[in-house]
C-alpha cells in the first residue's frame, strides 16, 4: 500500500520488463515482467486465374529516393548469333509457293478392282494382310489386268492389300483412251488418275523438380516447342523405349547421322519410282528418286534435295536440307547424349519410308505402298511380288499433304484396322479445305502453333483437325522461332542442324508424345492413345483452329491436367522483406494469419507443385494483394481482424518501371514476367526493388518464358545489381554463352537492405525474373 503504478505493454512482441524501487524498503528494487503476445490477425481468400495476371494501376507506395534516378550497366561486348551452323536465312514454304505444282502424273493411272468380281476378300479385310492371301490375290489381279489392259499401256504394279494397281501409259496423249478402256471392265471398280503429294514444310535453315532436361548442346534452340508441350516434366516419367517402332513416310533419312543412326530401324523401304523426271536449271534433266535404281528397294536413304525455281519451275540443288531427316529428328533424335539436338524420344525406333523423291513429290500410288509397308501390310515391290516388315509400326507419321483419291484413302483405312495410330499434317495453307491424307476421318490431323501458342500464319484448320503443336512461325521475325532439328549436308556430306517451319514440323510433335505414351504402356491401342492426346490436350482457343487444344506430353501420360498442386499464402514483413508466416490455404482458398505484431506487412500467395512447397517458382501461379509489382501494404495496429483477399496468376511487370523511382517490388523467393520496350545491351528498361532481409548469399536470375533466353520470342537478357543509392554493384550478360544460355545470373553477398536489379536486353522481347535466397 505504500505505492501503485500501471504499466502498459508496448506493440512489439516478447518479453517485457520494469523495476520499482523504494528508498529503504527491504528487497527494493523490485523487477515485474510481462510477455506482451501479438493478437492482430490477416484473413482473406485467395483465388487464381488462367494465363497472366495483369497488375493495378499504379497506386502509392513507400516513397523510394535515391541518390541517382537512372543508372546504366557496364558495356559489355557483342554476342554472337546463337545457333550459326547452317542456313538460318528462311526459304520460301515448299506447298503454298511452289509454282503452280502439278497435282497428278502425266502418264499414270491407278486401278481399284472389285472384290467380288475376283473373288478375293474386299478391302480392309485382314485377310489381306496374310502374304499368302496377298500374293494370291496379287497372281489374280495381274492374270485379270492382263487380258484388259489396252495397247499401249503396261501393268507396272500391282497392290492386292488395298486392290489396287497401278497402270502405265507409254503416249500420255492416249491416258483417257486407256482409262476409258479400262472402264468397260466390269471387274474394275474405279479408274483415276496417279495423284501426286508433296511435302509439306518449309525451312530455315536450371532444371525444377520433378523435370528433366537433356544435356544436348542445341537443346535451347527446341526448348520453346518441347516446353510448350511440356517435355520436361513428362521426361521424368518416362525418355521413350527401344520397343515402340514410329514410321516416318517421307523423303527419305540419312542413316549415317549421328544423332539418329542408333534409333532407326533396318528394315526401312523406298517406294519412290523413277519414271517422273525433274527439269533443272542448271539444264538437264534427273529421276526423281536419283538414287540410280528407278525403282522400289530397300534402301531409304535420301540421296539428294531439290527445290523448284519460283520463276521458271526448274529445279536448283539445296546444300542443306532433309525433311525426313528433320522429321525423324523431333520424334527420336538420341538425347542426352551431350551433342546435337534431342528427339521427343530420346529412346525409340524409327522406321523410315521413303515414299517422296528429291524434288519433294510422289504419287498417291507410291505413298499408298509406303503406308501399307509402314503399317507391317503387304505392299507392292515393284517386281511383280509383295514386302512386308514384322513388326508393324504402331505409329505412322505423313508430314505430306494434297488432293486425297480412294488409293491413298483405302491404304489409311488399311493401316487403322491393322492398329496403327496415323498422325499426318494438316497443311501449309491458310485455309480451312482439308489437305489429305489428314482430312481422312482415321487420321489422327495436327494444325501448327508458333512460339506465341497461337495458330502459325500457314497453318490449315477446320473441322477436321485433333489437335495442335508447334509447327513454328517465321512470321514472328526471327529464325528461331522455328523448329530445330537435324538435317543433312548435301555439299559436304555432313550432318547438319537447322531450323524448319510447318504443320510438317507439329506432326512429329504428336507421334512423338504418342510414342511416349506407348513406352509408359505398350498395351494401349491406337484408340486409347488417340483418346489420350485429345482428351488430355490444354484448351487454347477455338476448335476450328486447334480441334481438342495443344498437344501435353506431361498431361497424356498422367491422365490428368498437370501436377498436383497446393495454394499457399505468406506473409512478408513490408518494412524489412523477411518471410513472417506461410500457411497452406483452405477450401477456397481461405487463409489466416494469427498473432500479427503491428507494423507493415505484404500478403502474398502461390502454388507448389507435388507438394513440394516451394513457391514463386517462375512458370508457377505468383501474385500478391494490390499486385506483386506494386503490393498494398496491410498496416496491423492492436488487435483486430485485417481482410486481404486478392487474386493471383502469372505475375507481370507495371510499365513505367524504367527508372530507379518507378521500380516494381520483387521480393525474395518471388518472381515476374517482363518484357523489354526499348532494347539495349547498356540502359536497363525495366527497374526492380529488392528487399534484402538479412546478410547473406542471394541470387537474380533470368529464364524465358517458355524456352531459353535468345531464342524464339524470349529475350536476350543483361542483369545490373545497383546498392540503394544506385551504384553499379554487378552486371552479367549470359550464364554460359558457350552452351548458349543467354540468360543472366547474378549471385552476390549481400547485407541487409535495399536494392535494384536493372533488366536490359538486345532483342525487345520477354524474360521472366527470379530473386532467390541461395546460389
Amino acid at each position: 500500500g505504500v505505492a501503485t503504478a500501471h504499466l502498459t505493454l508496448g506493440r512489439e512482441p516478447g518479453t517485457q520488463s520494469a523495476s520499482a524501487s523504494g528508498a529503504g524498503l527491504s528487497g527494493s528494487p523490485v523487477t515485474f515482467s510481462a510477455q506482451a503476445t501479438p493478437n492482430g490477425t490477416i484473413t482473406g481468400s485467395v483465388s487464381t486465374t488462367t494465363g497472366f495476371l495483369a497488375p493495378p494501376l499504379r497506386a502509392a507506395r513507400v516513397a523510394v529516393t535515391p541518390l541517382r534516378t537512372a543508372a546504366r550497366l557496364l558495356a559489355l561486348p557483342p554476342r554472337p548469333l546463337p545457333f550459326v551452323l547452317q542456313p538460318l536465312a528462311r526459304a520460301a514454304p515448299s506447298l503454298p509457293q511452289r509454282r503452280s505444282p502439278p497435282a497428278y502424273t502425266s502418264n499414270e493411272l491407278v486401278v481399284i478392282m472389285r472384290d467380288r468380281a475376283l473373288g478375293v476378300p474386299s478391302v480392309g479385310s485382314m485377310m489381306l494382310a496374310g502374304p499368302a492371301t496377298a500374293r494370291a490375290v496379287g497372281e489374280t489381279m495381274r492374270a485379270h489386268l492382263r487380258t484388259v489392259t489396252p495397247a499401249g499401256a503396261e501393268l507396272a504394279g500391282v497392290s492386292p492389300t488395298i486392290l489396287a494397281a497401278r497402270i502405265r501409259v507409254a503416249d500420255s496423249t492416249t491416258r483417257d483412251a486407256v482409262a476409258a478402256g479400262l472402264r468397260a471392265d466390269p471387274a474394275i471398280a474405279t479408274v483415276t488418275r496417279n495423284g501426286l503429294v508433296w511435302l509439306d514444310g518449309a525451312e530455315r535453315a536450371v532444371a525444377l523438380a520433378g523435370t528433366t532436361v537433356p544435356n544436348d548442346l542445341f537443346y535451347p534452340q527446341q526448348s520453346w516447342h518441347y516446353g510448350l508441350i511440356d517435355l520436361p516434366r513428362a521426361w521424368a516419367i518416362t525418355t521413350g523405349s527401344s520397343a515402340v517402332i514410329v514410321a516416318v513416310v517421307d523423303n527419305g533419312i540419312r542413316f549415317d547421322h549421328p544423332d539418329l543412326t542408333a534409333n532407326l530401324t533396318t528394315d526401312g523401304y523406298d517406294f519412290v519410282n523413277g519414271v517422273d523426271s525433274l527439269r533443272l536449271c542448271a539444264g538437264g534433266k534427273i529421276s526423281n528418286d536419283d538414287d540410280g535404281d528407278k525403282g522400289y528397294d530397300p534402301d531409304p536413304t535420301n540421296p539428294a534435295s531439290y527445290h523448284q525455281d519460283t520463276v521458271h519451275g526448274r529445279y536448283v540443288p539445296d546444300s542443306v536440307a532433309g525433311h525426313g531427316v528433320h522429321v525423324a529428328g523431333t520424334i527420336g533424335a538420341v538425347g542426352n547424349d551431350g551433342g546435337g539436338v534431342t528427339g521427343i524420344n530420346w529412346t525409340v525406333k524409327i522406321r523410315p519410308v521413303r515414299v517422296l523423291g528429291v524434288g519433294g513429290f510422289g504419287t498417291t500410288y507410291d505413298i499408298a505402298q509406303g503406308i501399307l509397308y509402314a503399317a507391317g501390310l503387304p505392299a507392292d515391290n515393284g517386281t511383280g511380288g509383295t514386302v512386308n516388315p514384322t513388326p508393324a509400326a504402331r505409329i505412322i507419321n505423313l508430314s505430306l499433304g494434297g488432293g486425297g483419291d480412294t488409293t491413298l484413302h483405302s491404304a489409311i483405312i488399311a493401316a487403322a484396322n491393322a492398329g496403327v495410330l496415323v498422325v499426318a499434317a494438316a497443311g501449309n495453307s491458310s485455309t480451312s479445305t482439308p489437305s489429305y491424307p489428314a482430312g481422312y476421318p482415321e487420321v489422327l490431323a495436327v494444325s501448327a502453333v508458333g512460339p506465341s501458342a497461337t495458330l502459325a500464319s500457314y497453318s490449315n484448320y477446320g473441322s477436321d483437325i485433333a489437335v495442335a503443336a508447334p509447327g513454328g512461325d517465321f512470321s514472328l521475325g526471327d529464325g528461331s522461332d522455328g523448329i530445330a532439328s537435324t538435317l543433312w549436308n548435301f555439299a559436304t556430306t555432313a550432318p547438319a542442324y537447322g531450323y524448319y517451319e510447318g504443320t510438317s514440323m507439329a506432326s512429329p510433335h504428336v507421334s512423338g508424345v504418342a510414342a511416349l505414351i506407348l513406352a509408359q504402356n505398350p498395351v494401349l491401342t491406337a484408340a486409347n492413345v488417340r483418346s489420350r492426346l485429345t482428351t488430355y490436350a490444354v484448351n487454347i482457343g477455338s476448335a476450328t483452329y486447334y480441334g481438342a487444344g495443344l498437344v501435353n506430353a506431361y498431361n497424356s501420360l498422367t491422365q490428368s491436367f498437370g501436377p498436383p498442386t497446393q495454394l499457399y499464402a505468406r506473409l512478408y514483413n513490408a518494412t524489412t522483406g523477411a518471410i513472417v508466416q506461410t500457411v497452406p490455404t483452405q477450401a477456397g482458398g481461405a487463409y489466416t494469419f494469427t498473432g500479427v505484431a503491428d507494423g507493415a506487412f505484404d500478403v502474398y500467395a502461390g502454388t507448389d507443385e507435388s507438394g513440394d512447397q516451394q513457391l514463386g517458382i517462375p512458370g508457377r501461379m505468383w501474385g500478391a494483394w494490390g499486385g506483386s509489382a506494386l503490393p498494398s501494404a496491410v498496416n496491423v495496429a492492436g488487435a483486430g481482424t485485417y481482410p486481404a483477399s486478392f487474386s493471383i496468376g502469372l505475375p507481370t511487370e507495371l510499365d513505367p518501371n524504367n527508372a530507379l523511382t518507378s521500380a516494381n517490388v520483387l521480393m525474395v523467393g518471388g518472381y515476374v514476367h517482363g518484357k523489354i520496350q526499348t532494347a539495349s545491351t547498356t540502359v536497363p528498361d525495366d527497374y526492380y526493388r529488392v528487399v534484402i532481409p538479412q546478410a547473406g548469399t542471394y541470387t537474380f536470375e533470368t529464364s524465358g518464358w517458355v524456352g531459353a533466353c535468345g531464342f524464339a520470342l524470349e529475350e536476350r537478357t543483361v542483369l545490373g545489381l545497383y546498392d540503394a543509392n544506385g551504384t553499379l554493384l554487378s552486371s552479367n550478360d549470359a550464364i554460359d554463352a558457350t552452351h548458349f544460355n543467354y540468360c543472366s545470373r547474378i549471385t552476390a553477398s549481400l547485407a541487409a537492405g535495399t536494392y535494384y536489379v536493372g533488366v536490359a536486353g538486345s532483342y525487345g522481347r520477354r524474360y521472366r525474373l527470379q530473386a532467390r535466397s541461395g546460389t
